[in-house]
């Protein structure tokens, strides 16, 4: 339950859309936030006071691309498929290992991002019921893809009569499509997750979008009806520009995103999701690997020789530079764009989500800017942008208090995460000169 007032004092406050401003003071009530001012508030008996002494005050930071059950698993990560690494059960703990993590670094929101066998809706419940402990979330579908694309694990693993494909729901036709949204949706999930393209990271982009017209309708058209969002794996240029005009709510990766993609998203309002942190740290592997001794591990099962891997992360490194330049093209037109990346691999796990925010400062965004995509926009993608991602009154009290200023040194985030509050409630307190309760 939510303490009966907590009063924070001389607060840095980043607002989730301001400059910080110094010397604020802010009020929460229940779960919710009752005052901000500059005017000291009056205290009574009960009250948490705290005086941040000049720390920074910001809302709780949303995570957008959230593989629950990414993680560490006994086999290695060996699997026919994605989602098979491991039993459902053992997943469902990994998913509440990670939902852990998320709160020890100040994320307050997630929206998840395929998974198998319910794990996102188990989970999700169960933060509600307080049975485990975690961010908000909207829980996701399984990725449902069509026959033979790249994401379809039946094309080259040797159970290829397995009927378990893990995180995948394979899909044709429209009445297909249609039926298993319905189905999923109807089960607890909030967003469905649909494969529109080929690459993003370990292979380079095909200029394609894998569903007809009438599949992507299905699929939109059934979620909205029922309230719900759809998102999409869509490194490609026309992959990007039919699915924003289809109404698609959250684009993930946009690697060849053009001009009329741009313009596309933004009259759609979608949300897109970069994630190019993967991107770096797949170049950053492979290109360092000894192809002579061995194969690179990362494809798509099938032989290859070494002169056709290393055209293939050639490609992959022209998709990841030509990604840099429009990420600022984006910002700078208005894009709604969001944190949230891959993480749950070995190369880049739960808990690094700092490192995403640093390459995109490295690449020329403020950090004020990328700190608004993971607080402002990350809300609104979510469709709760009345209620978090700005600290004001009325809103949720799902707030961080951070030694130093993320706003001028992002990468304090790391490690200056001192206080989580998520609907009044403190969730994680390493504060040692708080003030004791009047």
């Amino acid at each position: 339950m939510p303490e009966a007032r907590l009063v924070f004092r001389n607060a840095r406050l980043l607002d989730g859309e301001n400059p910080p401003r110094d010397g604020v003071n802010l009020v929460v009530e229940g779960e919710r936030i009752a005052q901000v001012s500059e005017t000291p508030p009056q205290t009574g008996e009960g009250d948490r006071v705290v005086d941040l002494g000049g720390r920074t005050l910001m809302p709780g930071l949303v995570q957008c691309h959230f593989h629950t059950g990414f993680g560490p698993t006994p086999s290695g990560g060996a699997a026919p498929m994605l989602g098979l690494e491991a039993s459902a059960t053992y997943m469902g703990m990994i998913a509440v290992y990670n939902a852990r993590i998320a709160l020890d670094c100040g994320v307050t929101s997630i929206i998840a991002s395929s998974n198998p066998a319910g794990l996102d809706v188990s989970l999700k419940e169960a933060i509600l019921l307080g049975i485990a402990e975690g961010p908000r979330m909207l829980a996701c579908t399984r990725e449902f893809i069509t026959s033979g694309e790249q994401a379809d694990g039946t094309n080259r693993c040797w159970f290829m009569g397995i009927a378990n494909h893990g995180l995948l729901r394979r899909l044709d036709g429209a009445d297909a499509w249609r039926q298993a949204t319905r189905e999923e949706l109807g089960r607890g999930a909030d967003v469905v997750k649909v494969s529109i393209a080929h690459g993003h990271g370990a292979d380079s982009v095909r200029d394609i979008n894998y569903l007809t017209p009438e599949e992507l309708n299905a699929v939109i058209e059934t979620a909205h009806e029922r309230g719900k969002k759809v998102r999409g794996h869509c490194p490609s240029r026309i992959g990007v520009i039919e699915c924003a005009r289809a109404g698609m709510d959250i684009i993930d990766h946009a690697d060849r995103i053009d001009e009329a993609g741009i313009e596309a998203v933004i009259k759609a309002d979608a949300t897109v999701v970069p994630s190019m942190l993967w991107s770096e740290r797949f170049l950053a592997f492979a290109e360092s690997w000894d192809h002579t001794a061995a194969p690179l591990p990362i494809g798509d099962g099938f032989p290859e020789k070494i002169e056709d891997t290393m055209a293939r992360l050639r490609r992959v490194r022209e998709d990841f530079e030509y990604t840099k330049t429009m990420l600022s093209r984006m910002h700078e037109a208005g894009v709604r764009l969001v944190l949230g990346d891959d993480y749950g691999f070995p190369m880049m796990p739960h808990g690094d989500y700092v490192s995403e925010m640093e390459l995109y400062v490295k690449l020329g965004i403020p950090a004020l800017d990328v700190l608004r995509w993971g607080t402002r926009n990350g809300a609104c993608a979510m469709g709760r942008g009345d209620e978090l991602g700005l600290l004001a009154p009325g809103r949720l009290a799902d707030l961080l208090v951070v030694a130093g200023d993320p706003s001028a040194d992002i990468s304090v985030l790391r490690s200056g995460v001192q206080m989580v509050v998520k609907g009044g409630v403190v969730l994680r307190d390493h504060l040692t000169a708080a003030a004791p309760a009047v």
